[in-house]
């Protein structure tokens, strides 16, 4: 385990070097303001092929790698937290997103809640107390909206997809002659609908919401 845990530090430092080198990709295609990046599989082959050591490593490392030999690659997706760049193969179209979403906490605590979600009116963390003291199963669930970009990436000409964060990593796609992209971002769309309502606390960032298990 502990040979593992330094192997893969060694491959996050090798990684951060070589996005130095070569990051963002000079001579790919881009989507304006979004580390999006594309061209036809010739030029993607050669930029990939500089990441392809370090990314045959980081499969070794954090997954079994499946595919036979003569099995096409259609998508290289790690862990985000290497921050290896995500590459897909033989891609039709993409559609850019932004999605009203929204991050989720439970705590059991109204210290460790207030540790992560900042600072509450002295009357809401009253409430939060008396709400986690009604039984063992009373919990607080703590909501947090913001904007989410994300990627719905068609390949070989399918119907289906794949749809994936890019911001932090970035993407670069190898693209067919017909390739699309649609840019939906000035269009979000809207948030599901919320089981979650009358919040306890509300400190203009996190809405504080009571929860029986």
């Amino acid at each position: 385990m502990k040979d593992n845990a330094i192997a893969i530090q060694n491959l996050k430092n090798d990684i951060a070097v070589l996005r130095q080198q070569v990051w963002p990709p000079q001579h790919l295609a881009h989507v304006e303001d979004l580390p999006i990046y594309y061209a036809n599989a010739d030029e993607v082959a050669r930029y990939y092929s500089q990441w392809q050591g370090l990314i045959e490593r980081a499969q070794e490392l954090c997954e079994p790698f499946m595919a036979d030999e003569d099995e096409v690659i259609d998508a290289i997706h790690l862990p985000s937290h290497l921050n290896l760049p995500l590459f897909y193969f033989h891609v039709d179209r993409i559609r850019i997103n932004k999605t009203r979403a929204k991050e989720s906490k439970i705590f059991r605590g109204v210290a460790s809640l207030i540790e992560k979600c900042g600072q509450f009116s002295e009357r809401e963390i009253f409430a939060m107390q008396d709400w986690l003291a009604t039984d063992s199963t009373a919990a607080l669930v703590a909501h947090r909206e913001f904007i989410d970009l994300r990627t719905y990436v068609f390949q070989h000409k399918q119907t289906d997809y794949t749809r994936t964060r890019f911001y932090v990593n970035g993407i670069v796609l190898s693209v067919e002659p017909d390739f699309e992209l649609v840019d939906a971002r000035d269009k979000p769309r809207k948030q599901r609908n919320d089981s979650y309502t009358d919040p306890i606390a509300d400190n203009a960032t996190w809405k504080i919401f009571a929860k029986n298990r």
